[in-house]
C-alpha cells in the first residue's frame, strides 16, 4: 500500500498527511490558497486552525517557507475567508462530478436504495432531526451536516434536497478531506 505524502505545518511544525493541511503557493507577490494541491511554485502547508494560521501569516515565517519576497501579508480572518469560499466551490464541484458520473446518489429514495454502498452522507443542516436520526441510524458511514437544502437544490438544479451520499470510494475520501478543512475552520473557528 502506498504511503501518504507527509508536510510540516508552518505553523504548529507539526508533520501530518498532506491532505489534512491547506496548501498555499505564492505568485506575484501574493499567497494563493490551493485546494486542489496542483498550482505550480514554492508551496507550503497550514493546518485548518485559527493558530496556526495566525503563527504563519507573520511576513518572516511566510517568506523564509515560501522563499520569496512578499508585498502584502493578508489576515487571518482575509485568508479564512478566501479558504472558505475556495473550499465550498471545491465541495460543490466535487459533488456535481459525482452525480453526474453516477458517485454521487441524491434524494432519499436513492440514498436508501444505495444504502449498502454509501461512504459518505452529506446532510443539510435544516434537515428535520428525525431524518437526520433515521440516516445515522440506518447507514454506516462518515457524515456531515452542511449548508441548506434549498443551496442543495439550486446547486443540483432539483428541488430541495436534504441527503446526499457518496458511493465512489475515490471521491468519497477527496470530499471528505475538503469537508473536514471546511468543518474545521468554518466551525471551530
Amino acid at each position: 500500500m502506498k504511503s501518504e505524502p507527509i508536510r510540516m505545518c508552518v505553523g504548529c511544525r507539526q508533520r501530518k498527511s498532506k491532505y489534512e493541511l491547506l496548501r498555499f503557493v505564492a505568485r506575484e507577490g501574493k499567497i494563493f490558497f490551493d485546494p486542489y494541491y496542483k498550482a505550480e511554485g514554492r508551496g507550503m502547508s497550514i493546518c485548518p486552525s485559527r493558530k496556526c494560521l495566525q503563527k504563519a501569516l507573520k511576513k518572516q515565517v511566510l517568506e523564509r517557507a515560501l522563499r520569496c519576497e512578499l508585498r502584502e501579508v493578508p489576515s487571518a480572518e482575509s485568508l479564512r475567508e478566501e479558504v472558505l469560499g475556495a473550499l465550498k466551490k471545491a465541495i460543490v464541484d466535487t459533488v456535481r462530478l459525482g452525480v453526474r458520473f453516477k458517485g454521487v446518489v441524491v434524494g432519499r429514495e436513492a440514498v436508501f436504495k444505495e444504502r449498502h454502498r454509501v461512504k459518505l452522507l452529506i446532510l443539510a443542516e435544516d434537515l428535520s432531526e428525525g431524518s437526520k436520526e433515521e440516516f445515522f441510524s440506518k447507514l454506516n458511514a462518515d457524515s456531515y451536516e452542511l449548508f441548506t437544502k434549498n443551496f442543495w437544490g439550486e446547486v443540483l438544479n432539483r428541488r430541495s434536497t436534504g441527503i446526499i451520499g457518496v458511493v465512489d470510494r475515490g471521491l468519497a475520501e477527496k470530499l471528505k478531506s475538503f469537508l473536514d478543512k471546511y468543518t474545521a475552520l468554518y466551525r471551530r473557528w
